[in-house]
């Protein structure tokens, strides 16, 4: 069967996030990974904004990013066509590093700094891309599986979820990245 421009974009896309995934797994380039595919606030290296876009160290991580990218992306790519969607993507991604680097460094005496990896940023602009273009369409999220949710309520959820993170303090996920991601995905699709 021959692959869509979507799946060909796609494959593309998880295919770099997986090289990346590979080489954390091989201690000795641990320092090289360290350097160019991790995010600190604060420091110089502004290409990490773009390179942690594509960065995991964990499995699970890895696996969920990508598991969204390929469910999201399909649709968001058929509307927008490639260029946009690449567009929309990284900018969804880069936008909520930026956003993230910008409210550690505003609350660095209140928490540490801590560095950033992942898509997360760049995934929620696509389920948010998603639930403009399809509101009405159920998908199960993760911790409630096999419920189904319209993407139109569980955007909200996933924000809110977000939200409480910001304001109760919780470190496991980069809230402030996910809201960004989320938002950037809305804008981009209402105003291009």
């Amino acid at each position: 069967a021959t692959m869509s421009e979507a799946e060909k974009t796609l494959t593309g896309l998880i295919a770099i996030n997986t090289v990346v995934f590979a080489c954390w797994q091989i201690p000795r380039l641990t320092p090289f990974m360290s350097k160019w595919f991790l995010h600190l606030p604060g420091s110089r290296q502004n290409i990490t904004l773009l390179t942690s876009c594509f960065s995991h160290q964990e499995f699970f991580h890895f696996a969920l990013n990508m598991v969204g990218l390929w469910s999201f992306g399909r649709v968001v790519h058929d509307t927008l066509g490639r260029e946009q969607f690449v567009a929309m993507y990284l900018s969804a991604g880069i936008g909520a590093n930026v956003v993230s680097h910008a409210c550690s460094l505003a609350l660095r005496n209140s928490r540490p700094l801590l560095p950033s990896l992942g898509a997360s940023g760049a995934i929620y602009g696509l389920v948010a891309s998603t639930a403009v273009l399809y509101p009405n369409s159920s998908i199960s999220l993760i911790f409630l599986p096999m419920i189904p949710i319209k993407l139109g309520y569980a955007l909200p959820a996933l924000m809110s979820f977000d939200l409480a993170g910001i304001v109760f303090k919780w470190r496991m996920f980069d809230h402030y990245a996910h809201l960004a991601g989320a938002g950037l995905g809305l804008g981009y699709m209402y105003y291009g």
